[in-house]
């Protein structure tokens, strides 16, 4: 696996790198496989234990221009592998079957996760709306919290067409911001970037086994790594951006959980101790 490895990033705020550290603590115990990089920016000061945790490191300086989530679609060249899966920093693996989908994922020079869309709400704006300013057929809703790419020329040109198009609309496109209003939303620009070059998600989930999925909205979770359990239930629709569980219930068992905001916190922090004194 030596040319496969997960890129974490740590831009910002000093919490970053401490949750990328309780990340790469998942991913060394679960997957001990493949290599870890950590993306920072010139602030970045390693600790005592990251040689250990980090294989390689890869400086991304800041640029005004891309604010906080932004800097994920500037990733490409930061990478020192032939294929990477990116994940958020506020994310744990906690099954060990994350084999298949970098199988799935080795098919597509880019592959994430997610639905075509053309009509609904997403992210506090109007989907059939942005489409006809855009003149975009669809997009594609998704979370971009796990994602992956090849270091070939097909991703080289998605991601240099991505961040030219970001560029050139990030003053003229209308919607809700991301994180509290700190920055917009990197998932609009991919998933409008998706349906401007006709490209589909590499699909969802294998029975209810899935890729990634969030604890917000969650209900009922189980997460037992040291037993490979990692079960959630979530409502299968929302209104207005809230979850609806009149709708009914999905049950996911994801590889990796993406605790959205750090919640909830107990069980974060339970588990990131469990994998630090794993290693230990």
């Amino acid at each position: 696996m030596g040319n496969e490895g997960y890129l974490i990033l740590a831009m910002g705020r000093v919490e970053y790198a401490d949750m990328a550290r309780n990340l790469a603590a998942s991913i060394r115990v679960m997957d001990a496989t493949r290599r870890i990089c950590l993306v920072h920016d010139e602030a970045f000061v390693a600790g005592k234990r990251d040689a250990r945790l980090f294989d390689d490191f890869s400086l991304l300086r800041s640029d005004p221009r891309y604010p906080g989530v932004m800097n994920k679609i500037r990733l490409f060249p930061a990478s020192p592998y032939q294929r990477t899966m990116f994940v958020d920093a506020d994310c744990l693996l906690l099954k060990t079957d994350i084999d298949r989908y970098w199988e799935l994922a080795r098919e597509h020079p880019f592959a994430i996760t997610g639905d075509r869309r053309t009509h609904g709400q997403w992210k506090g704006v109007d989907i059939a709306t942005l489409l006809a300013q855009e003149r975009a057929p669809y997009l594609v809703q998704m979370n971009s919290g796990v994602f992956c790419f090849d270091n070939g020329s097909g991703a080289a040109g998605f991601f240099a067409g991505l961040n030219a198009f970001y560029l050139r609309r990030k003053d003229c496109i209308a919607f809700g911001l991301h994180h509290g209003g700190r920055a917009q939303a990197d998932e609009i620009y991919i998933g409008l970037w998706m349906g401007l070059n006709g490209l589909d998600s590499c699909g969802r989930n294998f029975g209810e086994n899935s890729w990634m999925a969030s604890t917000w909205g969650a209900f009922g979770m189980t997460l037992k790594p040291e037993r490979g359990i990692a079960v959630m239930r979530k409502p299968k629709q929302s209104v207005f951006g809230r979850p609806n569980p009149l709708g009914g219930w999905d049950r996911l068992s994801p590889s990796f959980v993406h605790f959205v905001g750090l919640r909830p916190s107990g069980e974060y922090k339970r588990l990131a101790a469990y994998f630090h004194a794993k290693l230990a």
